[in-house]
């Protein structure tokens, strides 16, 4: 103890060697084994060696934070365990350091498996450390355990929620095909953080993936109002909304394409499709039959080749009587399927 106290004062760290010889010294038989004084002293010896040699340039027989654990494992168990909490508490600080720097060291140098050893001691020791649950989050990712990756960003979702956060939990959902759970925690995402791009354009992706139309129906109302002169997006507000029956959404989505870049196939293509289709349904309205006419004749001028077109114009001559044209677009039709 009084190398031990010398070390304390001058920081020389043979003053904390001296201790160690000695202290081994008095590690000889099994009486001095159990001695709770030598354990207590040994545990503060080699937990303050730990740290002061973090990166064991000395020389050890053992790895002087095992020998520090295996004796405070003695001194805790032991009867007279609470005359000594200030030096316990000093021993947890000390080790607690010592995994918080190995932690470090071997994340930085990419030794994962190391660094979620010591992480997850961590862990252990501050179960709301918001920077080790994140670093734990990151590791188990890396080692590929996205199971367990996912059950620390629930975690840091619930401690302090980030966009990147629902993001990186979908994209690990997603990896493990569990599409429905990407979908639950991209929506969670989008409600804490409506103004966020990525979340919402992720989700729609992912709605589209599984022809949910009536999700994706609400969700690009949503982002429309962060981009409302996106022509891809509207398209796609407009195509989900007549896929559940919202004609007059859809005619609304379709126009604002035509709005934003009039010669837009797809745009033009869509309405005539559209006007077309509530006439098929009601033969009465003659008037939206022309309309359609229009889009769909535009559509065809902006790509000739496109045969959707062409075989919506084929149905739409048919019904309005026009041989002379239904012959001229059949024939295109018949070339094309040719070459």
């Amino acid at each position: 103890m009084n190398s031990y106290a010398k070390y304390s004062k001058s920081k020389d760290i043979k003053d904390l060697e001296a201790a160690r010889k000695l202290i081994d010294d008095a590690f000889k038989t099994k009486s001095d084994s159990n001695a709770f004084k030598n354990n207590l002293i040994r545990s503060l010896v080699y937990s303050t060696l730990a740290r002061a040699d973090s990166n064991l340039k000395l020389k050890y027989s053992k790895d002087p934070l095992e020998v520090a654990k295996f004796s405070l494992k003695f001194i805790k168990a032991s009867k007279s365990a609470s005359d000594a909490s200030y030096e316990i508490d000093y021993i947890n600080g000390q080790l607690q350091q010592v995994y918080l720097y190995r932690a470090n060291t071997s994340f930085k140098e990419r030794r994962f498996t190391d660094a979620l050893k010591y992480f997850t001691i961590l862990d252990s020791l501050d179960k709301n450390n918001y920077s080790i649950t994140h670093n734990l989050a990151l590791l188990h990712q890396e080692v590929g355990n996205y199971e367990g990756s996912i059950s620390y960003y629930i975690k840091l979702i619930r401690q302090k929620p980030k966009p990147e956060y629902y993001l990186v939990l979908a994209n690990l959902y997603d990896a493990r095909g569990e599409e429905l759970a990407a979908v639950n925690s991209l929506k969670a995402g989008s409600e804490a953080f409506p103004e966020n791009r990525d979340l919402i354009f992720k989700l729609i992706n992912l709605l589209v993936n599984r022809n949910d139309y009536a999700e994706i129906a609400k969700f690009t109302e949503r982002a429309l109002k962060l981009d409302e002169y996106n022509v891809n997006l509207n398209y796609l507000a407009g195509f989900a909304n007549e896929m559940v029956g919202n004609t007059l959404k859809a005619e609304e989505y379709y126009k604002a394409v035509l709005n934003i870049n009039p010669n837009n196939y797809e745009g033009n293509y869509a309405l005539g499709l559209l006007y077309l289709n509530l006439y098929l349904r009601d033969t009465s309205k003659n008037s939206v039959l022309y309309v359609s006419k229009y889009y769909l004749s535009k559509a065809n001028e902006i790509d000739p080749n496109e045969l959707k077109s062409l075989t919506s114009l084929s149905v739409l001559y048919k019904h309005t009587g026009d041989n002379i044209e239904l012959q001229r677009i059949n024939n295109r039709i018949n070339q094309l399927k040719l070459n």
